[in-house]
């Protein structure tokens, strides 16, 4: 085992990110190249010499810590009394390192952080290189150049370290808020691009969140992006400000090259305007697209997909320009497809003949899909009045005959739900989301019967239904709800969840529908919150969230319609429910939603006793 003590020691502050290790082509051998780093870039004077430092999570070197050749690293920054001396360092999860832990010559790593008897004895120098960078890369960039400055292996890789997560958080400034904290955002990108450009270090992924610089000059970006291009980058992802006034126009002409562009994997564009031409570098490896609020024509949009045969997965999002979208046949690895909220897209034909998900957000429009075969999971939502379900009802047996996963989010459903004309023969999984509009309502929840009687596979169903999305009829009960047997048996149906039930008519035999049609029911979960209740009669268990602190607030009105809810399930289902299904109601938390005042003041008592 080996250790050294300092002969002399001279400042060396941890590197900044913008800053390239030194490279003299060989590590010196003296003791006296060398100093002790803290987290805070500072020589502690009373420290114990080592050769390349002791570096702790505060910054400090804890008195009596043994010397290393290269380092300890304690998650907590402090160094247990009895650590083994190793040559490059012991490192752990939590900073404590169990007494009788094997000495090793590089490092023990255990994933609770604590050295087990007999751990595996790992050496940093017999590891191959490829295992070394990959490790380095899964650490953020500000702690991979922090490691880079007390470990020769990952200082090797730090000159290979091709992973740039530039964003405010990665780079330590997520609380800078001051005056010029843009500029020094903008200011510290621009020293790691032009660290990298200087000493030829390559970038395989590039990720700039630029959305809250509004100022970022175009010529910074440009440069930026071809010193990326250039090197080969596999995954590149810009976002930009919403509200910059001068639109960024993506500099396509760096994407000529198809030595640049056939190594490209992943392209994220947030905020642009992005304009291909027919000179377009073809993108023989790329398998993701992401387009956000990108400004592209639909024939743009054209030729970049015929540009990029070996796409997986492509989302458009916000992108006004288009009118119809055609998905080539060329894309034959094409898995899945998100279209959210293109204001102006009327048609959407798809020929890619292995699509797999579809998700689509905004007005129901002409959907034509050449082989819908492998069409096994649909999306389909959109936050305007629009009648979802209608329109889903009508078309879904031919756009997606084999779909066996269906969501369904429908705001203002204005039109109750006919019967389909075609079953769905394959569908196991349904979840339909209703939201309230600004109008009164007037859809009968119970029409939804038409999807359960078209799905005869149907294994699981989730229904969320807001107050004033469906129409609210308070009559009264005694003689509606006779004892029978349903038209349709839902044979396969395991699993229902209904979140946000309350006491209307419909939703009520809507409930005792399936209780009497579904045979194999195991299940059954009535939540009279909206997501965050507990169970009806259950006064020991408070559900405040453990993120929060607190029970989620609930009105005086939605605390009022729940407990009328618990009353309702309790005198018209309870009692029909087969003893071998679980059934469970979930009812306000008695101790957070008391309802007494216009601000609930449980709510308030809960959240006060919790913060003190």
């Amino acid at each position: 085992m080996e250790t050294q003590g300092a002969v002399r020691t001279t400042h060396q502050s941890l590197p900044e990110l913008d800053a390239y290790p030194a490279n003299n082509g060989s590590m010196a051998s003296s003791a006296e190249t060398n100093a002790q780093t803290c987290g805070d870039g500072n020589i502690c004077g009373d420290a114990p010499k080592t050769r390349d430092g002791s570096i702790c999570g505060d910054g400090n070197i804890c008195e009596g810590a043994l010397n290393t050749r290269d380092c300890i690293i304690c998650g907590d920054g402090n160094i247990c009394e009895g650590t083994l001396k190793t040559r490059d360092g012991i490192i752990c999860g939590d900073g404590n390192i169990c007494e009788g832990a094997p000495k090793t010559r590089d490092v023990v790593i255990c994933g609770d952080g604590n050295t087990c008897e007999g751990a595996l004895n790992l050496e940093l120098e017999k590891l191959p290189e490829d295992t070394i960078r990959h490790i380095h890369s899964l650490i953020p960039v500000q702690d991979a150049a922090r490691v880079a400055c007390v470990s020769r292996q990952f200082l090797r890789s730090w000159r290979c370290y091709s992973k740039l997560i530039l964003t405010k958080k990665a780079l330590g400034l997520s609380d800078d808020n001051s005056e010029g904290s843009e500029i020094r955002y903008i200011s510290k990108i621009d020293k790691i691009f032009n660290t990298y450009s200087c000493n030829g270090m390559k970038i395989k992924t590039l990720r700039i969140d630029l959305h809250l610089c509004e100022s970022v000059s175009a010529s910074y970006i440009d440069r930026w992006l071809h010193i990326a291009v250039k090197s080969g980058i596999n995954e590149l992802s810009l976002s930009l400000p919403y509200s910059r006034k001068k639109k960024y126009y993506f500099p396509y002409l760096i994407l000529f090259d198809e030595t640049a562009t056939s190594l490209l994997q992943s392209l994220y564009l947030v905020e642009c305007i992005f304009e291909p031409i027919e000179t377009l570098g073809i993108f023989r490896k790329l398998k993701s697209l992401d387009l956000f609020f990108v400004h592209i024509t639909e024939k743009g949009l054209q030729l970049l997909l015929s540009k990029s045969s070996g796409l997986e997965r492509v989302q458009i999002d916000s992108c006004t320009e288009i009118i119809c979208l055609k998905i080539p046949c060329t894309l034959q690895k094409l898995k899945l497809l998100i279209v959210k909220a293109c204001e102006k897209i009327q048609v959407v034909e798809i020929s890619a003949p292995n699509l797999s998900t579809f998700d689509y957000n905004g007005v129901p429009l002409e959907i034509c899909i050449r082989d819908p075969s492998q069409l096994k999971h649909v999306y389909l939502s959109s936050y305007m009045p629009s009648r979802i379900l209608s329109y889903v009802s009508a078309k879904l047996p031919s756009i997606a005959r084999n779909v066996e996963r269906l969501t369904l989010l429908s705001r203002g459903e204005n039109v109750n739900t006919p019967m389909l004309p075609h079953k769905l023969l394959h569908l196991k999984s349904l979840e339909i989301k209703l939201h309230r509009s600004g109008e009164s309502p007037i859809y009968d929840i119970f029409s939804v019967v038409s999807f359960l009687d078209a799905s005869p596979a149907l294994e699981s169903f989730i229904l969320h239904a807001e107050r004033d999305a469906i129409i609210h009829d308070c009559v009264a009960w005694d003689d509606l709800y006779p004892r029978g047997e349903s038209a349709y048996k839902h044979n396969c149906l395991r699993r229902v969840k209904i979140t946000g039930f309350h006491s209307a008519k419909s939703l009520i035999k809507f409930v005792i529908h399936i209780l009497e049609s579904a045979p194999s029911l195991e299940s059954l979960m009535l939540d009279t919150t909206h997501g965050y209740g507990q169970k009806a009669g259950d006064a020991s268990k408070c559900t405040a969230s453990k993120r929060r602190g607190k029970c989620s607030f609930m009105s005086v009105r939605d605390i009022k319609d729940a407990n009328s809810a618990v009353e309702a399930a309790g005198r018209y289902i309870s009692g029909r429910v087969p003893s071998a299904v679980e059934y469970e109601v979930l009812e306000p938390c008695r101790r957070c939603h008391t309802g007494s005042q216009t601000v609930d003041e449980g709510w308030w008592a809960c959240l006060k006793q919790r913060s003190g």
